[in-house]
């Protein structure tokens, strides 16, 4: 599954890079309004293709963990309530 976040992740870089130059090209053709919503579109699209190049190699890292360092599934332990020494107002 991290394969599939990984190819997205570069395909979204390449996205994002190529809605950079395209704002590039509307600034040296003087549409600097065309190319102030092309970068914002381009930092979006560029910043969530890192994220999921991060969750990827995160994803790989934690799945080749030795298995002594996973922690191992044991039952939880029942929560005994404790007791308590009874106040009485007035004495100490």
């Amino acid at each position: 599954m991290f394969y599939v976040r990984e190819v997205m992740g570069w395909v979204l870089m390449v996205l994002g890079l190529w809605l950079f130059y395209q704002s590039y090209v509307f600034v040296v053709n003087k549409n600097f309004i065309g190319s102030g919503p092309t970068v914002l579109m381009g930092i979006v699209v560029f910043r969530g293709g890192i994220h999921l190049l991060k969750v990827a190699v995160a994803a790989k890292v934690c799945r080749q963990a030795p298995v002594e360092a996973r922690p191992s599934a044991s039952r939880p332990q029942p929560v005994r309530p404790q007791r308590r020494a009874t106040v009485v107002p007035g004495r100490s």
